[in-house]
């Protein structure tokens, strides 16, 4: 299949890399040039840098020809709009990233997006059972182990209680990807989340990237 995926953060690098394992022949929309660059180095995937919302740079990825079109940046809004791009013109079949889960999908429906998906919440319950260690645990995620996620608890004496995701001075490869509460409540990350004196935080991240990861959270 010939797949577009709009976004080259940690996700779209994983679904990249997944997807050209499997035979399909994928192309990579980032527009972050630095970004851009590292992903050439890392894929064996065409990465074309560009804006996905500009409709010159989604027919230079062929998208009219695209069996499936993967919006994945992180902002919910400018998925859907790229999604809806995407489809009129001419990808058979789009799919967005989206973590505001109260948005209804029939509404997505309507605007000729064929599905969404909710993947902090996917990995956060995969991932579960396999939470180990209360403070930290690292699970490859990636055959060439690169890409892992941790769990890091928000201790009590904390200085992030209070703080919101958006934030959160992360490295640019790793992304906050679901919150456990202390009430075992699971919540999907978005940038107004604020963390709380118990809350399990997963994250996706390179390895390279944990220990600064760490770093962050152990203040």
């Amino acid at each position: 299949m010939y797949i577009i995926v709009a976004g080259g953060g940690v996700l779209g690098l994983y679904t990249t890399q997944f997807m050209s394992k499997k035979g399909n022949d994928v192309i990579v929309i980032e527009e972050n040039k630095d970004r851009a660059e590292e992903l050439s180095d890392k894929l064996d995937a065409t990465v074309l840098c560009g804006d996905a919302k500009e409709i010159k740079i989604l027919e230079e990825a062929g998208v009219e020809q695209a069996d499936v079109f993967l919006a994945l940046t992180g902002s919910d809004d400018t998925n859907i709009l790229i999604g809806i791009l995407a489809k009129q013109l001419g990808a058979k079949r789009t799919i967005c990233r989206i973590t505001h889960i109260e948005y209804s999908e029939s509404i997505f429906k309507k605007l000729g997006i064929d599905a969404v998906v909710y993947p902090e919440l996917t990995i956060a319950t995969e991932l579960e059972e396999m939470v180990r260690d209360p403070d930290v645990s690292g699970f490859a995620l990636m055959d060439d182990g690169d890409t892992e996620m941790i769990e890091l608890k928000i201790h009590d004496a904390s200085q992030l209680v209070g703080t919101k995701l958006s934030k959160l001075k992360l490295p640019k490869g790793s992304q906050v990807m679901s919150i456990i509460h202390s009430n075992k409540e699971r919540e999907a990350a978005c940038p107004e989340t604020v963390l709380n004196e118990g809350d399990k935080v997963l994250i996706l991240t390179n390895k390279s990237e944990i220990s600064e990861v760490e770093r962050v959270f152990s203040k």
